[in-house]
């Protein structure tokens, strides 16, 4: 008997830790890898389009990407960072933050200019690969 609940116990074991959907990145599960492309709306009602190529490494993603009519910004490098389904973009060296969240192929949410002449602009993005 107790050899039959052993075996019991091992097998549900194994198939608990078979079930587990456990990431070898460090616990990110969100690959934001490759080409994005998008638009942003500043609250003054400025349109305009993003594109961006990033390659992540764990829980931090970098790369090229384009702020298109804005008059402060254009071809720029941006580095983030991910936690979960969220996810901080800096770009310029953090002139402009874009704090959103990913879900399926799409980033979405606000951004808030810190410097430049454009500092104090807010406003909405949305990136989709």
């Amino acid at each position: 008997m107790k050899k039959l609940v052993s075996v019991i116990t091992i097998l549900t074991l194994s198939v608990f830790l078979v079930s587990c959907k456990g990431s070898t990145s460090g616990g990110v599960s969100v690959n934001l890898t490759g080409s994005w492309s998008g638009s942003w709306r500043s609250s003054t009602g400025q349109t305009g389009s993003l594109t961006a190529s990033f390659s992540q490494s764990g829980a931090t993603f970098s790369g090229p990407a384009t702020i298109y009519n804005s008059n402060c910004f254009g071809y720029e490098y941006a580095t983030g960072t991910l936690s979960g389904s969220t996810v901080k973009i800096g770009i310029s060296s953090n002139a402009i933050i874009f704090n959103g969240s990913v879900s399926g192929s799409t980033i979405s949410g606000n951004y808030y200019v810190y410097t430049t002449a454009c500092a104090g602009d807010a406003g909405t993005f949305v990136l989709r690969r």
